[in-house]
């Protein structure tokens, strides 16, 4: 096992991100602190992003969901939206995962909440069940790529529980 204070490096060998903010967990897939903005749009469009995944809820800040996707539909992006908790259950991790783990073989996808907590918390389980991570490495990775709350790490780590790993 890596020492936990080597694992931030596992989530880029660069020091800084493709896109600023954002961190990249495994090539082409990307872990965004925030919204897409104009430097983060031309971001996308230079590292040929083909899919943003935005989990934002309805009763956020700043939610203009026509608007994003407008943007990235001229960027050639797919958007998804899929609203989820600071606590997402079983059946959260399960589609996202799937999503994920289905897309098109050259994809790379930008995934992104208000404050990055629940975006890197959605990639922690494909991480681990579909990348072959430790759990210990998944969870460094995730916090350094923004997922901060307890409630949110427990959630994953019940997931994660719930399929044997632990």
């Amino acid at each position: 096992m890596l020492p936990i204070l080597l694992l931030p490096a596992l989530i880029l060998q660069a020091p800084q991100s493709a896109i600023p903010g954002a961190a990249e967990v495994r090539p082409g897939v990307f872990v965004l602190k925030g919204l897409p903005n104009d430097t983060i749009c031309a971001a996308i469009k230079k590292q040929h992003i083909t899919h943003v995944i935005d989990l934002r809820r309805d009763t956020e800040p700043n939610l203009d969901c026509e608007s994003e996707a407008s943007r990235l539909q001229e960027l050639d992006v797919q958007y998804l939206r899929y609203a989820i908790g600071i606590a997402p259950p079983a059946g959260d991790f399960d589609f996202l995962r799937a999503i994920i783990r289905d897309l098109p073989r050259g994809s790379k996808v930008l995934i992104h909440c208000s404050n990055g907590n629940r975006a890197a918390a959605a990639v922690c389980p494909w991480l681990v069940l579909d990348k072959g991570m430790t759990v210990d490495e998944a969870i460094a990775v995730s916090r350094t790529a923004g997922m901060k709350a307890p409630a949110t790490e427990a959630a994953v780590r019940r997931y994660l529980s719930s399929k044997g790993r632990t």
